[in-house]
């Protein structure tokens, strides 16, 4: 028998033409252990050995079955003796593999086992271990069974049941080496499996005794090996064993990564680890805290001391080199997930590298959606597909996400893997297509989801429409709109960079121009400019010059709310630029609108006055009225700059009413906010208060936190103009101020507190001059003019109350940027100074010199 197997190992190295060291390679074991096989010495290979090499020998099924036929044959053989051999003494049955001496963490699920394979006897003490390879479900039953040794005394029994072979062990086998062990002569061995299985049970009675069955098959396979209730038994397997009866179940995981770093400890050594803190927390984590690889890595260092964690932490850094990485003598990763793979149907095979690809993107976890439009089949087909990988433990259920979609991800070791199955067995072609199908997906449920948002703002086109027509629709995007978008949040920022990688600008710009509303209502600044920037470099690597401008503007756009006003102004000029150039007037219109924003912001009121102008014009004829909301409303905050209290009040009112025909709950928001600001310069404040307040409760239904925070300053603001509620204009700044520091909004912080100090000033409180300093650094630093000017304002009242002379001084500078800016407060500021309205600069400058 030794020399049917070893002759067969042999024929098929030798006709593949490899030597023992590239066939020990492949299989994952040592190239000595080949050489002994070859030689017919040793036991046999394990199962899970055999199957390893039949896929290093690329046997085909004709040649891989009596392959593997052989090799069980000797590996049973040399475990159940012949009838001739003496029987194993019961008393010596101990039969558990070397234990695992640097095993680490496993608290609770020790826990468990130490309760259940003590609960009283006439109860189950069953416990099944479930998990993906490599995550140490043996480990953690051999190690259980040697630290409750002594308190079964009658011995340990542990047989290997070959669960992840294409040809798992008979139970009939399983119960010939285990009534071995029970003392039973070969001789005396039944035949049938029923006969086996019941003096197994009958054997085993009453006895102290663990039985440890690792790496089950499936239920068929243990139902014959489980012994009566009240014998301890542990049972390991890749699948959830979860219909045994009785018995408690464990779903092992990855290591949490403070007991990874301890392994790493225990194995490469404590000094090392203790000088190299930070990669040894990369070096974990490039291992995805699977035990088996955190070993490898710690082996791999234990064996060359003269390696840095740093230098091998730099080799697992390129992911196609890292399942190569991770071996070291007979430990290897990529073998383990080699048996699991061929063993899968070409579908879920199919399912497997596709989705592997599409994590390798970038994006974490995929929803049930996806796998259907990736693989191009009925949602039954997928959901099969889907299935076979879950129960392989080649891919993990993570639930439900906000928006009630069930979403699936891989371990980032089995990711690797699935990528490169993908780039060996599945065309560059079909994976564009796949990719083309699962994007367009996205791009259509984004579409409906901004739709859901009504708060159109950026864009006059449908950016998705011509992707679309060419993929089957989607009809809805779960719960609401923004729980869809924070659901898949990751996954359109990484899909953005994806489609350029990938050559679709299109998808590119559609993805970023549909997820901007939402980047912007919730203040995820840096995902809407990375998305921004990345679409327009995709469209300018396409050559699409109508959608470069069109994602200028955007990018524009986001940078006026990243408080970036320089960058702001010269992007959005560029856009305009390149708009006009390629005939795009509504593009003109709506860079417009965003310049005078922003010229607005810098002082340079007349100038915003004709660019807000204009864009209402332009806007005007394109009929979409929700954008011309906001410019309108713009306008009639710069009108109100100006001191046109009236005709602001008048602008904002016409915004509003275009706001409620459009439908748009975003334009209806910010066109009550403006008029609230209309109606407090307008010294109106009891109305202000009011219309702030609805417009802060309008920013809260549409779930856009940074518009509430803005309303409820004009509120405050409003507040603070009766003397006897300043301390209720207080609450509502400081509560303002909260919601952007948590949103990063340094702007509306920065104005918040000015409120703040201003209210402070008023009340003649101690700190107001801190904060409002803390203010001027601020607006200085930004170069905004106009509000730099108010707090020197603000500052010369506190100066004022403390006697200080430095308010005029202070006064003067505030006047001299108001009049630089021809803004009526220049005006109020000459009176209280004493001067003539007409008054010169050069006199401010003699007066500065003076002191």
């Amino acid at each position: 028998m030794d020399d049917e197997f070893a002759a067969q190992l042999r024929g098929h190295r030798l006709a593949l033409r490899l030597t023992q060291e590239v066939l020990a390679e492949r299989a994952g074991i040592s190239a000595r252990s080949v050489g002994e096989m070859e030689r017919g010495r040793g036991r046999g290979p394990q199962p899970r050995t055999l199957e390893r090499l039949a896929t290093a020998l690329e046997l085909t099924d004709d040649a891989r079955k009596p392959f593997v036929d052989a090799g069980r044959a000797l590996f049973w053989s040399n475990r159940a003796a012949p009838a001739a051999s003496p029987p194993v003494q019961v008393g010596a049955a101990r039969h558990l593999p070397r234990n695992i001496a640097d095993f680490v963490g496993r608290h609770d699920e020790l826990a468990l086992l130490d309760a259940t394979l003590f609960a009283e006897p006439r109860k189950a003490r069953l416990v099944a271990i479930s998990g993906a390879a490599g995550v140490g479900k043996s480990a953690l039953a051999i190690h259980i069974g040697h630290r409750l040794a002594a308190r079964f005394p009658d011995g340990q029994l542990y047989a290997e049941l070959g669960g992840e072979n294409r040809v798992p062990a008979e139970p009939t086998d399983v119960l010939a080496v285990l009534l071995r062990m029970l003392g039973v002569d070969g001789s005396a061995l039944p035949a049938g499996l029923e006969d086996r299985a019941a003096m197994f049970r009958c054997r085993i009675l009453d006895r102290r005794t663990l039985l440890i069955l690792d790496d089950a098959a499936g239920h068929r396979q243990v139902a014959p090996l489980l012994p009566p209730d009240g014998v301890a038994t542990v049972i390991t397997s890749r699948l959830a064993l979860t219909g045994l009866p009785g018995a408690e179940t464990i779903d092992l995981r990855p290591l949490p990564g403070r007991d990874s770093i301890e392994l790493l400890r225990k194995v490469a050594g404590p000094e090392r680890v203790q000088a190299e803190q930070d990669s040894a927390n990369a070096l974990v984590a490039a291992c995805g805290n699977l035990p088996l690889a955190v070993r490898i890595v710690a082996a791999r260092l234990a064996a060359r001391p003269h390696w840095t964690l740093g230098q091998l932490g730099e080799r697992l850094i390129d992911e196609r080199r890292r399942l190569d990485e991770l071996r070291h003598g007979d430990l290897s990763v990529r073998p383990m997930l080699q048996v699991t793979y061929r063993a899968l149907s070409p579908a879920a095979a199919r399912a497997f590298a596709l989705l592997g690809s599409l994590c390798g993107t970038g994006i974490s976890s995929v929803p049930e959606w996806a796998v259907v439009a990736l693989l191009d089949s009925s949602p039954v087909a997928a959901a099969a597909a889907v299935d076979e990988l879950l129960d392989a433990r080649l891919l993990e259920s993570t639930g439900l996400d906000q928006a009630g979609q069930q979403r699936y991800r891989f371990h980032e070791i089995t990711r690797l893997y699935a990528r490169e199955r993908r780039e060996a067995e599945i065309s560059d072609a079909e994976w564009s297509a796949s990719f083309a199908r699962v994007a367009a997906g996205w791009l259509g449920r984004a579409r409906l989801a901004r739709e859901g948002l009504q708060c159109e703002r950026f864009y006059l086109d449908d950016p998705a429409a011509a992707v679309l027509g060419s993929y089957p629709t989607a009809t809805a995007v779960g719960t609401n709109a923004v729980e869809w978008f924070e659901a898949e949040r990751d996954s359109l920022v990484a899909l953005v960079a994806a489609s350029r990688t990938a050559g679709r600008a299109d998808i590119a710009r559609g993805l970023a121009a549909c997820a901007a509303e939402f980047f912007e209502l919730r203040g995820y600044y840096d995902d809407w400019r990375r998305t921004m920037r990345t679409a327009l470099d995709s469209c300018r690597e396409a050559g699409d010059r109508h959608a470069e401008a069109a994602m200028l503007r955007g990018l524009g756009g986001c940078l006026v709310e990243c408080e970036l006003p320089d960058q702001a102004l010269l992007t959005l000029r560029a856009a305009r630029a390149l708009a006009e150039q390629v005939g795009d007037t509504a593009g003109m219109a709506m860079a417009s609108k965003d310049i005078g924003y922003m010229l607005g912001l810098a002082g340079q009121l007349d100038e915003a006055e004709s660019e807000l102008r204009a864009a209402v014009d332009g806007l005007d004829r394109f009929g979409r009225d929700s954008v011309k909301v906001i410019a309108m409303t713009n306008l009639a905050w710069v009108l109100r700059e100006r001191g046109a209290s009236d005709e602001a009040i008048d602008v904002v009112r016409a915004a509003l009413r275009t706001a409620r025909g459009a439908g748009d709950r975003f334009a209806l928001a910010y066109a009550s906010r403006g008029l609230a600001g209309a109606l407090l310069a307008a010294d109106r404040s009891a109305l202000a208060e009011r219309t702030a307040r609805r417009a802060a409760r309008l920013f809260e239904q549409i779930n856009d936190p940074i518009g509430a925070a803005q309303s409820l300053r004009v509120q405050g603001e409003a507040l603070a103009k009766d003397p006897a509620r300043l301390v209720e204009a207080e609450q509502a700044f400081r509560a303002a101020a909260e919601i952007f520091r948590r949103r990063g909004h340094n702007w509306g912080l920065t104005l918040a507190e000015l409120s703040l100090g201003e209210a402070q000033a008023r009340r003649g409180l101690a700190g107001a001059d801190t904060r409002l300093r803390e203010v001027l650094r601020f607006w200085t630093a930004e170069n905004v003019p106009a509000l730099r000017a108010r707090t020197l304002v603000a500052l010369a009242q506190v100066a004022e109350q403390a006697g200080d002379p430095s308010a005029v001084l202070l006064k003067t500078e505030a006047y001299e940027l108001y009049r630089s800016l021809k803004a009526p407060q220049a005006k109020e500021l000459a009176r209280q100074l004493g001067w003539d309205e007409d008054a010169t600069y050069e006199v401010a400058v003699s007066l500065d010199e003076g002191s």
